[in-house]
């Protein structure tokens, strides 16, 4: 029961923060588990929360009593953060930036790499960091694509492909399957086995416009305008639609 009502929490979160910030940015925000347009991200028993320009550290230990651990300036642009194996990947309109929190209270810079300036979701697998560019927005910039990073070693990422998109949003991984919200065209779901060779497997194109997905115990919570879409992916390569809640 604990675990429905966190989920209930994380989708409200997820819709509030999207719809807020979309009427400011352009961008897209969420809350919880693994959306990859998050706005803050939980790592063990620490909170990490991103604004326009800062990176805010909280302990959670005792959730009826946060503490403020501590605030990183950041350049202007923040979009995204996303927690991932004892490293932070923080998403602005023109950079992704890797953080380490061996010491969850400090995290510490450990590299950067420098984009076309766009709205930047990402999300990690092993050694692989997959982030989205949609263009034509107040982020800045014309590129709408994923693009697919090598961070094995953190301090020098390197891109190894990039895939033309029509205008992505955000993006969840589980296991070989990759799922890009790619707005009116559908959710695409790529073949990662090859993480570096991402194949298109198909678009699910039911009218919605997608905006972000989390996976989460074998679903796909996905956020559409209007709404939220349910998927069985007990099989992640072959997602099967299972309810919706719509306005």
């Amino acid at each position: 029961m604990k675990k429905l009502y966190y989920l209930l929490f994380v989708l409200l979160i997820m819709i509030s923060c999207t719809k807020d910030n979309a009427k400011s940015s352009d961008s897209f925000a969420d809350g919880g588990k693994g959306g990859s347009l998050a706005r803050f991200a939980i790592a063990g028993n620490y909170l990490y929360v991103v604004n326009q320009n800062a990176l805010k550290v909280y302990d959670i230990t005792d959730a009826t009593a946060p503490v403020d651990k501590g605030v990183t300036q950041l350049p202007w642009g923040i979009e995204t953060i996303f927690a991932y194996d004892q490293k932070l990947f923080v998403g602005s309109t023109n950079a992704l930036f890797i953080f380490d929190i061996t010491d969850p209270a400090k995290p510490k810079p450990e590299s950067r790499v420098q984009h076309f300036r766009s709205c930047d979701p990402v999300v990690t697998q092993g050694t692989t960091a997959f982030v989205t560019l949609r263009g034509g927005n107040t982020c800045g910039g014309t590129l709408n694509a994923l693009m697919v990073y090598d961070v094995k070693d953190v301090k020098n990422p390197v891109m190894k492909a990039q895939v033309e998109l029509t205008g992505p949003y955000g993006l969840g991984v589980q296991d070989s399957a990759l799922y890009v919200c790619d707005g009116a065209k559908g959710l695409g779901v790529f073949n990662i086995k090859d993480p570096y060779l991402p194949k298109v497997l198909e678009y699910i194109n039911d009218g919605s416009i997608y905006y972000d997905v989390i996976p989460y115990n074998g679903i796909l919570i996905a956020y559409v305008e209007g709404g939220v879409r349910f998927f069985d992916i007990s099989k992640p390569q072959n997602p099967v639609a299972l309810s919706a809640l719509m306005n």
